[in-house]
């Protein structure tokens, strides 16, 4: 028996010693266990926002005249490559050539006169500014008479239109109850109208006609030529009406297709024609008023010769110079306005019209596609639009090329959003620095924005920064100790490194977490 509880406890002593042992290797290897650690390095960080899109051809440019007029020069053809500033349409200009150097030549004659103002008149001066005025006065009379024959014009156009062309469509088209010759079941109410605008219409001919009889270079002109644009606009509106009618009709047992074929013919060279009166009127009235200030100019100036100088004479002198000088540009500017240039440099995608034709502001008479840089419009998520700006570089680069990577700026953000699969984005354009010629319209290309760049910072990966109750927290290894830093962030880049301002230093080894043991 005392064998038997020797043999025992010297078996449960041996097991404790085993236990004890057991225990202490246990801990010493879990307060060896490794951490990973990385290293605050100092260098420099780039964030960038990643997007891919396919490559576009810049914007399409429409180019059309102001005003109408007659084409008088087309100087483009499809396909072709065209300079800025190049000349590709003209529409007749002459009337304005003329004004311009009338006027310029005008312009010359107050300079030469102020000149001459200065250095004191002699009767021979005199007697110039005298011949000025004249020539100045007879100037006037013949822009009256201009003006008169326009407004005779506007008034011969007008009744054209409408006692010639228009009047085929009524019966009893001058009495007090004229009527369409068909039935228009579309729009009664137009049919009304219209029918209601043509007893106006006689009235006011007449009443119009009968006010030209009597006209002449000393009556009102301007409360002419005001009166021939009211008319001319009530018959535009009427002309309208009838436009509308005529290209909705359709032929049946009375009216033949060819017939209304011809109504839609005549009324459209109707309104043309009104308009093209209506475009010489206006140059005529223009051009009575630059002969009637250069007549106060002629006389102003006679007036100056014949009274001592002043500098108050001087300075009047000089105004009327500025005021001619403005009305010359004003006429320059109608002028130019009768031109197309090319804008930019670009290819000619589409041409219009022909020489010698009649042309408005309705027709796009010469497309272009602009030479300029490719671009790129990329859809960019709404969380980290926010970050792009334009003017920020960017990296591009194609599957399609390999091993290169091409150069490029954010020139446009769409302020609107574009809900794609439920998300929100907002549509940036990268535009290409260079021109290459492996790069096509339609092929897809990956970018990356470089939204911000910190230069010689300190980083670490974004892994070891935690948050922890609204603060931004990393484990430092001090000798065997572990201690939390509060640190303060900056920019994060795509690779998962992160900037730290302030909290810790370079060279500080920081936990990343525990190492896991190899099995």
């Amino acid at each position: 028996m005392h064998i038997l509880k020797k043999k025992t406890l010297l078996v449960v002593s041996g097991l404790a010693v085993v236990l004890v042992i057991g225990i202490v290797f246990f801990l010493q290897r879990l307060s060896a266990a490794p951490y990973v650690l990385a290293t605050v390095e100092r260098g420099d960080i780039t964030q960038e926002v990643s997007a891919s899109g396919k490559v576009e051809s810049p914007t399409k440019i429409d180019l059309r005249f102001k005003g109408s007029g007659k084409l008088v020069l087309l100087d483009a053809r499809v396909g072709a490559k065209v300079s800025a500033g190049k000349l590709l349409a003209k529409q007749d200009t002459t009337q304005l050539d003329v004004q311009v150097k009338e006027m310029q030549a005008g312009i010359d004659l107050q300079k030469a006169k102020l000149s001459q103002l200065l250095n004191g008149s002699s009767p021979e001066d005199v007697s110039i500014s005298e011949t000025a005025v004249l020539n100045a006065e007879q100037s006037v009379l013949d822009a009256k008479r201009n003006l008169i024959d326009k407004i005779s014009g506007v008034y011969a156009r007008s009744d054209d239109a409408v006692r010639a062309k228009s009047d085929q469509l009524f019966d009893n088209p001058k009495t007090s109850t004229p009527q369409l010759i068909f039935n228009f079941p579309y729009d009664m109410q137009l049919e009304a109208d219209v029918e209601g605008e043509r007893v106006l219409i006689e009235s006011m001919l007449n009443t119009w006609s009968e006010s030209l009889d009597s006209i002449s270079v000393e009556s009102d002109l301007v409360s002419a030529s005001t009166l021939a644009n009211k008319n001319t606009a009530q018959v535009k509106a009427f002309l309208a009406n009838e436009a509308l009618i005529v290209n909705v009709l359709t032929s049946n047992t009375k009216i033949t297709q060819a017939t209304i074929d011809k109504w839609k013919t005549d009324i459209s060279s109707a309104r043309t024609n009104v308009d093209t009166a209506v475009s010489s009127l206006l140059l005529a009235e223009e051009n009575l008023r630059t002969k009637e200030s250069l007549l106060k100019t002629a006389k102003v100036q006679l007036a100056l010769k014949t009274a001592p100088v002043r500098s108050s004479d001087i300075a009047v002198y000089q105004a009327q110079i500025t005021q001619a000088e403005a009305s010359l540009e004003k006429i320059e500017v109608q002028r130019k306005d009768m031109m197309i240039y090319a804008p930019v440099s670009s290819v000619i995608t589409s041409v219009r019209g022909e020489v010698g034709e009649m042309v408005g502001p309705d027709v796009n008479i010469v497309s272009l596609a602009s030479g300029g840089a490719l671009q790129i419009k990329l859809n960019v998520v709404e969380d980290k639009i926010v970050n792009v700006r334009i003017g920020q570089h960017a990296r591009i680069t194609f599957d399609a090329i390999e091993d290169q990577e091409f150069g490029g700026k954010v020139v446009a953000i769409d302020p609107a959003e574009t809900i794609i699969g439920g998300a929100v984005y907002y549509q940036a354009t990268v535009q290409f620095n260079d021109v290459d010629e492996r790069i096509r319209s339609g092929m897809t290309a990956n970018v990356w924005i470089n939204t911000a760049t910190s230069k010689d910072t300190l980083f670490v990966p974004a892994s070891a920064v935690q948050d922890k109750n609204g603060k931004k927290i990393v484990q430092v290894l001090e000798g065997e100790n572990v201690v939390q830093r509060e640190v303060v962030t900056g920019i994060e880049n795509d690779k998962g490194v992160i900037e730290i301002l302030s909290g810790i230093s370079v060279g500080e080894q920081i936990i990343l977490g525990a190492e896991k043991k190899k099995k």
